[in-house]
Parts: structure tokens; sequence; C-alpha cells
């Protein structure tokens, strides 16, 4: 083993050298580098996994002990990683208790008939929330795994949960809710809902941010199920003693939904629909009426003034009878959402959020809408989290299907890893790789390595 060690090492300082003595510019030499680099780190691998079986195997009392005897030794298992593809030889037990396993795998955490390690899964999936699956794949392994195989990795994960420390107190707290319009396979259409939740709009230097957002997205749920998720996502991190909460939204059947859920919340309209309904109301009109239109309903939605928001729709309508049916509409939805327009003058808090547009477009439909494509019902329920997560797990099969290490035998696996670490066992220490012993003919990269001694 402890030749083997030396035999990778030297190859990777022999093609190294050559990378680097070949010349050529930095984008090549950093291509050839990493290439040889993940071969190494491929390779060691491989030699770690069969030592941990040759561990296993070696300590016959604890086999015993646990009921495992040798049925076939050497079977090969190829496994996609980070570093590339890992190809190890381990032993196959038949066990007292019924059935077969690869201990060695078991020690390694590999599922049975997995083809991709966790590590390349989750850096599968974080790409796939940017680009599509085929993309995903040609940027982490150079189109080594397939679209399929990506989309299987999408489907197996999960936001992943991670409750803080203690509860924040925080005088105001915003919650922007708004959906992004999608496709289902079939060409049938469909919404997917956002939540986001923030402590108000901070400027760093020319740019505002939301402070500490997180995202709560997810499909084929009802409105009450979402905001009760919403709800205790919230409570998790807040203690809501004191704190003014607005909701942000355009006023949905879904988005008011979140008023009978989250405690004495306030609703503001969405600036960007406020304003797309006032456009709406004086569109056709010349260039000095539309300014005098637009600011006259927007004074008149700022006091409450409804008559006189009927009195501008009656005068728009008379002056544009081809739009009365628009202009009309987009008044009625004014008037309905009045409270969530006028508290902007009343509270200046309620300025102080606002972002449902932006927040769609950054974590929903940059993904999901932006380029002709269409969606699995199947696929967007395990999608819609991910995308709206900071962080990603993947999920494990139930713990009764788990394959768990006999105990007797988790002794020799350990004592397999500490050898790596300590340099016993016949392999050597991480810290003296360069002071091996030169076997064979005396080469030029042997030399090299000699100068590490």
């Amino acid at each position: 083993m402890e030749q083997i060690i030396t035999e990778i090492a030297g190859e990777f300082i022999k093609k190294m050298v050559e990378v680097i003595v070949s010349g050529g510019k930095v984008r090549e030499i950093e291509v050839s580098a990493l290439r040889e680099a993940k071969k190494c780190a491929s390779e060691l691998v491989a030699v770690y996994a069969e030592r941990i079986d040759m561990a296993i195997v070696s300590d016959k009392t604890s086999r015993r002990e646990a009921g495992c005897t040798v049925e076939r030794r050497g079977d090969e298992r190829k496994l996609q990683t980070l570093v590339g593809e890992v190809s190890y030889r381990r032993t196959y037990f038949k066990k007292a208790s019924g059935g077969y396993e690869y201990l060695a795998d078991t020690a390694l955490g590999i599922e049975k008939r997995e083809r991709v390690s966790e590590g390349l899964s989750l850096s599968l999936v974080a790409a796939a929330k940017d680009m599509s699956y085929g993309k995903s794949s040609r940027h982490i392994t150079g189109g080594e795994i397939s679209r399929q195989t990506v989309m299987g990795k999408v489907r197996r994960s999960s936001a992943a949960d991670n409750p803080p420390a203690s509860l924040r107190v925080v005088p105001e707290l915003h919650i922007d809710a708004d959906e992004a319009h999608i496709t289902l396979c079939g060409g049938q259409k469909s919404e997917v809902p956002l939540i986001s939740i923030y402590e108000g709009v901070e400027s760093k230097g020319k740019r505002n941010y939301c402070k500490n957002v997180f995202h709560i997205s997810e499909y084929g749920k009802t409105p009450d199920e979402i905001w009760e998720q919403a709800l205790t996502e919230i409570e998790r991190r807040y203690d809501l003693t004191g704190t003014k909460i607005y909701l942000h939204g355009d006023g949905a059947y879904w988005v008011q939904t979140g008023l009978e859920w989250i405690p004495d919340a306030v609703f503001v309209l969405d600036k960007y629909h406020k304003n797309k309904a006032i456009k709406s109301m004086t569109a056709g009109l010349a260039g000095a009426d539309r300014k005098l239109y637009d600011k006259e309903i927007r004074d008149s939605l700022a006091t409450e003034d409804l008559g006189f928001v009927d009195e501008l729709t009656r005068s728009l309508c008379a002056q544009l009878p081809e739009r009365a049916d628009k202009i009309i509409e987009s008044a009625d939805y004014l008037k309905r959402f009045v409270s969530g327009i006028s508290i902007c003058g009343k509270d200046p808090g309620a300025n102080n959020g606002g972002c449902t547009e932006p927040h769609v477009s950054h974590i929903l439909s940059a993904r999901l809408s932006s380029r002709p494509m269409a969606w699995s019902k199947r696929t967007l329920k395990q999608f819609a989290p991910v995308l709206a997560a900071g962080q990603i797990t993947l999920k494990a099969a139930p713990a009764s299907e788990q394959p768990v290490l006999p105990a007797s035998l988790r002794n020799a696996a350990t004592s397999a890893r500490r050898a790596f670490r300590r340099g016993t066992v016949g392999l050597p220490a991480p810290d003296a790789i360069g002071k091996l012993p030169i076997c064979g003919k005396i080469t030029g990269t042997q030399k090299l390595l000699k100068l590490f001694a």
C-alpha cells in the first residue's frame, strides 16, 4: 500500500512537471493541471476505499462476531465524484442474518446502486438552480452525467433546515408575497408562489438590499398550508412581541390569506402593481394630461378620497371610451386596496419594503419561466423549495432501509481511517509523502520527490 501511494505521488509530480515545462498560456496550464490533480485525487480515494475493505476482511474475529463471511472478492465499483470517476474493488459478504452486503460501501456511506457521490449530487443540484440540467452536467462534470440523472438528483433534494441559535427581536418585519407564472408539461399554465421575509431595506453603497432575507416557496400546497409554513419559519427565527409586520403583495386571494395567519400583519399594496394599475387608467392620454391625471389619482388614493377617484374614472372613460372597461377595472382594483396604498403616507415603515417583483424574478422566474420550458408537477414540488433555499440537502433513504455497519466491525473501519492520518498500518502520514523511500530505477521524477525528504 505504501508503494502504491508513492507511485501515485510520483506520477502526479511527473505529470505536473510535464504540464508546466510544456509552457503555453496560463489557461492551458490550469486546465491540464486541474485534470492531473483530479486524477491523482480519485486514485487516492480509491486506495482509501480499498484500505477500508482490507481492514474489514482482515478483522476475522469481529467478522465472526458480526456473522459476516466472505462470499466474493474483488468486485469493482465505479462512482462519479467531484474529483472524477473513482474505481475501486471491494468484497461481497454473506450475512448470517440473511442477505448479502458490501460492508466497505456501508462504511463509506455509499448507497446501493448509487453511481454519483453525495458531494457531486449537491453540486449538480446547486448548479441546476441557475442553469439547465444539461448545462449543469457540463459545468460540473464536463458532461459525464446525463440530464436525467441531474433531474433525479433535483427530485431527491430538499431545503436544508438550520434552526437559529436564538430568537431575534426586531422593530419591523416585511413579508413579500407573489408568484411566478410557469408552464406545465402539456401546455397548461400554473403558478409557483414565493414568500420572502426580511427586516427591511438597507443601503450598501449605491445599492439597496433586504436585511436578513429568507425565502419560502412550495408548489401544490393550499394557501393555508404555505402560510402556516411561513408562520412556523418566522416564529422559529423571531420573537414577534412588539414587532410591526407588513405584508406586501398584489392583493390576490392567496396573498390575503396571509393576513389570517400572520398576527396583526398590515397589508401594503405592492408599488409595482399600484403603478401598473394607475398607468393602465391613464394610457392613451397626451403627455401633459397623463401626468396631471396620474398625480390626481395618486393624491386621492393617498387620502382615501374614493369619491374623487370615481370622478376621475368617469372623466377618463368619457375621453377614452374605447378603454372604458380597462379603466373601470383598474380603478376598482385600486379602490379595493386603497387602505394598502394610503398606509404608505401614514406609516413610514410601510415604505421600507415591497420587493415582490425583484424577488420572484431573481429566485423563481430566472430559472422557471425566463426561457421557453415546461415543468412536471413532481419536479416543481421538489425544485421550488430548493430554489428558495439558501442551503440544500439530499433526502436519505428511510432509517429502516439504511444498512448499518455491525458494531464489531466499526473499529476496523475506524482504524483504517486513522491509518491515513497517523501513517500506521503500512500507510504513510500525509506530511511524510515526500520522505517515502524511492523504489526501482532512479528517474528525474524520483529525484524531485527526493527534494522533499
